[in-house]
C-alpha cells in the first residue's frame, strides 16, 4: 500500500521533489513486475501441453531471480523478474522486455 509521509520541515521544494521521484520509480517497477509476471504466464501456458513421459509439465514457473538494479527514465529500481523452467530440448524461455 502506497502511503504519502510529510517531513515536516515546512519546505516545498526538495523533499516534494524526492517523493515524486520515489513514486514515478515505485510506479515503474510495479508496472514492470506486471509486464515481466504477464509474459512468463503467457509462455507457460502457450506449452501448457508439453509433458514428459511420467506427464508432468515440461515448461513451469521456477520462483523469482536474484534482484537487479534497472535504470529507467524515473532512476534505478532493483527488479526480481520471474524464472521459467524450460526443460524442452534446445529451448529457453528469455524474455523480450527484460533480456539477460
Amino acid at each position: 500500500m502506497l502511503r504519502i509521509i510529510e517531513d515536516g520541515s515546512g519546505s516545498k521544494g526538495n523533499g516534494l521533489l524526492t517523493d515524486l521521484d520515489e513514486l514515478a520509480r515505485e510506479g515503474a517497477r510495479r508496472m514492470l513486475v506486471s509486464a515481466l509476471d504477464a509474459e512468463v504466464g503467457a509462455y507457460v501456458e502457450r506449452y501448457r501441453s508439453a509433458r514428459d513421459e511420467a506427464g508432468r509439465a515440461l515448461v513451469v514457473r521456477n520462483g523469482k531471480a536474484r534482484p537487479r538494479k534497472v535504470t529507467l527514465g524515473a532512476g534505478t529500481i532493483a527488479v526480481r523478474a520471474p524464472r521459467v523452467n524450460d526443460r524442452r530440448e534446445r529451448e529457453q524461455f528469455t524474455s523480450r522486455i527484460l533480456p539477460p
